[in-house]
């Protein structure tokens, strides 16, 4: 990331309105009630993650980490944050930021998809130079990338279905926007997995599927292929020198098998 380096690496109290928030990286619309919630945790038990920030001149800051927590804190009624202090540049900064949102398990990969967008065409990055600075692949940036060609209305129903990365990255390589509308029905109606949803965005492509036509499941409708699949299971134990055996009981609604393993001695 360059040169940037945290004040003493200490953790600094700065007054809220001395820190400021970029309008190129002010993506997000947060909830309401998301924030309410955080800020009732802030004002019982504080700030536990420093809110990162860089210093744009002498008294006066710009957030490069945690605008949620400052957002909360503000909400919570607090007048002073814990801030960890970078002396870095515009560039430089939202690196940092990009990198610490990568990084990030539960972050939002459309808010990673913008937050690269970004970078790239304010500092005329290459997919390739965007990937060095990021440690991860070309081709996972181009990926990010093809991410944005999804329309609002269809990120937020993404969202709101909590659809993995691999269902949008495949939902986006539908090129029409009204055969996009009808594949993210279908895999919502359906609740196909990112290898279905594969398998039918191919077959789009390729000419072999009809979107009106629903995807063809593989049902086992022979029992016998469970039953003996546990049955082989238990043998297996029992040839490995685990004592296990298991019941089997059935009434007119279902059938119940009882596997019952000794502990070693």
């Amino acid at each position: 990331m360059g040169s940037a380096v945290k004040g003493e690496n200490k953790i600094t109290m700065i007054p809220v309105y001395r820190i400021s928030i970029s309008e190129k990286r002010n993506l997000r619309k947060y909830s309401r009630k998301d924030l309410a919630a955080l800020a009732k945790s802030i004002d019982q038990n504080g700030i536990l993650n420093p809110i990162i920030v860089r210093d744009v001149s002498a008294f006066d800051y710009e957030i490069v980490s945690g605008e949620r927590r400052l957002r909360a804190a503000v909400m919570a009624g607090k007048s002073e944050v814990p801030c960890i202090i970078l002396h870095c540049n515009e560039l430089q900064s939202a690196i940092y930021s990009l990198v610490e949102n990568f990084q990030r398990v539960n972050s939002d990969y459309f808010d990673r998809a913008e937050a690269l967008r970004i970078v790239i065409e304010d500092n005329n990055f290459s997919c390739e130079k965007a990937a060095r600075h990021l440690g991860i692949t070309e081709k996972r940036v181009r990926e990010y990338l093809s991410l944005l060609t999804l329309d609002d209305r269809e990120r937020q129903i993404i969202s709101e279905h909590e659809l993995t990365f691999s269902h949008a990255l495949q939902i986006s390589r539908v090129s029409s926007r009204s055969v996009r509308r009808r594949v993210l029905t279908r895999v919502i109606n359906e609740e196909l997995s990112a290898t279905e949803t594969e398998q039918l965005v191919f077959e789009l492509i390729s000419g072999k599927e009809d979107i009106s036509r629903p995807i063809r499941k593989v049902v086992v409708k022979d029992m016998r292929l469970f039953y003996n699949t546990i049955s082989n299971a238990v043998k297996t134990m029992k040839q490995s020198g685990i004592a296990a055996f298991m019941e089997r009981s059935e009434n007119d609604s279902a059938i119940e098998y009882r596997i019952i393993i000794a502990k070693p001695k």
